[in-house]
């Protein structure tokens, strides 16, 4: 009878711990997409989120180390409730902060973002260390053991969203299930299992997570987070959310809850073909690269091209165009990839090259405004071609942070480009050739005989546009550093410029960051510092390796669930091994061993930045686990004389903190200033930092 008690605990227990990981998992990433969605999802926002998820939950942890309540049915019940809560003030503060279609600054999305993930995360942290607890009295497990198991659920559920998030389910759809069956998991737990009333809940919530999904809350979501906008369809793909509605009556397409395209958008649509095309010598084969393709084909059909291809990753966002090719006189090929890939690899030659792609406000943008990018580029013209890209907006007065980000991308684009004209429009764009051209696009439409509503005598001056352009050129700075893919310095400069936009936002930045790693290192105890600056570490890599996928493979979001994946497995099999070879390394040799394997990889980089195939993407892919066992197995060695509990709390909170600080200054600081090499070479410096402060109690 003792023996059958006792598997029952061991199973409700394993089986909570991995509930706990996939639903945080799953909640994280659904979570995270949404703010990446609503704020433009670059990096600083990227760490802030990630900051915040894990300081939040790591005060969880550590409130559920010092409080007495551990009634594993009740913190169960309020775990499953509060995704919910966390969901609804997203949903409420968006409607409170931000209008239709506008990108919450700096402060706003801060607040957002932290006020919202405090419910979940702070009830994620409590239950986890209560498990922890509960399992190592209970049945004997180690805290490593309990960590490894709850890792696996995170696991699963990374696997599950990559497959799900597809385009199979949208993000609506995902979190109902998840919430519905969270709830019914918990509410399970108060009656005894095969029971009636255990099948009437099941039934009953089995009915209600199918009514939600027929009842498209996809829609909801998104008419709840955009109040101004009539939706009328909305769509999620792997790259971001696409939205059609009315606005003031007028048909309008929202990308991440930014508009797209509305239907009297003659400006913008007439500058982001002529201003490339008019300069072009009888332009017959056409390179697009994103942008509405409806529209930007009526302004094309203008010239009378032989071939025009259009490439974007997105194929939710072709779909919802709706573009009819064989109402075309020309041909029309349509490229559902990636286009740094799609430039690289094809043996295309175009009179024209347009990029209509967004400012390099993110990593993951960034690599179409490199050296790299443009050397492609040239090497894909026709002789004489033009290539056109818009790093940005125009603003009348140029501030030193936009100087610094045009002068960035323009310097990279000179080095490849014999001639580069700056010209203000609607946006900023960058036109370049190897051989002269002219910008007098007024005269150039009357000499083409090309009708126009915007870009013509009717609105433009000729005078006028070289005088701009030759005062960009003349405050444009020559010692400025080049863009390039290691380096990607754009992406910062374009940081610093987004916050200059909005008063004492920058030193706000700067203020959060370094009370964010202030305030957590002096909360962990000094025997806890290398399990927090190891987890910095970690954290700050898993970022590298998702980058240099992006710069190689040129997509690394479909492919994030997967890196996940194979670091929460290194985690999961660090913690939970009892030995390595005749028994467990001292914590010190350890992270010796993971400073040789940082250091060692920053020399790998360089090669691994050119790898193409297979087996090159699950070579860098793979990369991830060897620390991530480590990290896992410190984790373990730390934790394996704890017998109240506490000591669980305190190192899971270290590690929690740790990673929180990582994310940050990797992703928003230290790649985009100091380049891939330099960063990973400084992981190697934060470990051996918690290796000399760490206590003489490390061994």
């Amino acid at each position: 009878m003792h023996f059958r008690k006792h598997s029952e605990n061991h199973r409700n227990i394993s089986v909570n711990l991995f509930i706990v990981g996939f639903v945080s998992t799953s909640v994280q990433l659904l979570l995270m997409r949404e703010i990446m969605n609503l704020t433009g999802g670059y990096e600083l926002i990227t760490g802030v989120f990630l900051g915040s998820w894990l300081t939040a939950s790591a005060a969880g942890s550590v409130l559920a180390g010092r409080s007495r309540f551990s009634n594993l049915r009740t913190i169960s019940l309020l775990f499953s409730l509060s995704p919910l809560l966390s969901l609804l003030l997203l949903v409420t503060l968006t409607r409170i902060m931000t209008g239709p279609g506008e990108t919450p600054d700096f402060l706003k999305s801060l607040v957002i973002t932290f006020i919202m993930l405090m419910p979940f995360c702070l009830a994620s942290g409590y239950i986890f260390i209560k498990l922890l607890s509960a399992a190592r009295t209970r049945d004997d497990f180690v805290p490593g053991k309990s960590f490894s198991i709850e890792t696996t659920g995170g696991i699963l559920a990374g696997i599950i969203l990559s497959v799900l998030t597809s385009g199979l389910l949208n993000t609506g759809q995902i979190l109902v299930v998840i919430l519905v069956s969270a709830a019914a998991w918990a509410v399970l737990s108060y009656f005894p299992a095969g029971s009636l009333s255990d099948y009437l809940i099941k039934s009953l919530f089995a009915v209600i997570a199918a009514a939600a999904l027929m009842a498209g809350p996809g829609t909801v979501l998104r008419q709840l987070m955009m109040p101004g906008i009539r939706v009328s369809v909305t769509k999620d793909t792997p790259y971001g959310n696409i939205t059609k509605g009315l606005y003031g009556g007028e048909v309008s397409m929202y990308y991440n809850q930014r508009l797209l395209s509305y239907s009297e958008d003659a400006v913008e649509r007439e500058e982001n073909i002529h201003y490339a095309l008019l300069p072009a010598k009888n332009p017959q084969k056409i390179l697009l690269v994103s942008g509405n393709l409806a529209s930007s084909l009526e302004e094309l059909a203008k010239y009378s091209p032989e071939k025009v291809i259009y490439v974007e990753n997105d194929p939710g966002l072709i779909e919802m165009t709706q573009v009819n090719t064989d109402a075309y006189s020309f041909s029309i090929g349509i490229e559902m990839r990636d286009a740094f890939r799609y430039i690289r690899e094809t043996g295309e030659k175009f009179d024209v090259a347009i990029v209509l792609l967004p400012p390099p406000s993110t990593l993951a943008l960034n690599r179409y405004y490199t050296s790299e990018f443009f050397a492609q580029i040239r090497d894909r013209l026709n002789p004489g071609g033009i290539f056109m890209c818009s790093p940005g907006s125009y603003d009348f007065y140029l501030n030193r942070e936009s100087v610094l980000l045009y002068s960035s991308v323009f310097n990279s684009m000179r080095e490849i480009f014999r001639y580069v004209r700056p010209v203000a429009g609607h946006k900023l764009h960058f036109i370049s050739s190897d051989s002269a051209f002219p910008v007098s696009f007024s005269r150039m439409t009357e000499e083409k005989q090309i009708s126009n509503i915007y870009v013509g005598p009717d609105f433009l001056y000729d005078d006028l546009i070289e005088l701009k352009s030759d005062e960009l050129l003349s405050v444009l700075d020559a010692n400025v550093r080049q863009n390039r893919s290691a380096s990607p310095i754009a992406c910062f400069y374009y940081q610093s410029y987004n916050l200059s936009r909005y008063p004492h936002a920058k030193a706000l930045a700067i203020a959060v960051s370094a009370a964010i790693f202030a305030l957590s290192l002096l909360t962990i105890r000094r025997k806890n510092i290398l399990m927090y600056f190891t987890a910095s570490s970690l954290a700050g890599f898993e970022i590298i390796i998702l980058l240099i996928l992006q710069i190689t493979i040129g997509n690394m979001y479909q492919f994030t669930g997967t890196v996940i994946a194979s670091l929460m497995t290194g985690l999961a099999a660090g913690s939970g091994i009892r030995r390595i070879a005749a028994g467990p390394f001292p914590a010190r040799t350890l992270s010796m061993v993971l400073i040789i394997y940082y250091i060692l990889f920053a020399l790998c980089v360089r090669p691994l930045l050119t790898v193409t195939g297979t087996a090159g993407i699950i070579l860098i892919m793979a990369a991830v686990f060897p620390p991530s066992f480590i990290t896992g197995h410190l984790f373990r060695i730390l934790t394996i004389h704890d017998s109240e509990g506490s000591l669980s709390s305190s190192v899971y909170s270290a590690d929690l903190a740790g990673s929180a600080v990582g994310f940050i200054l990797v992703s928003a600081i230290m790649v985009p200033v100091f380049g891939i090499v330099t960063t990973i070479i400084f992981l190697s410096g934060l470990i051996l930092t918690g290796i000399i402060f760490g206590g003489n109690k490390i061994k």
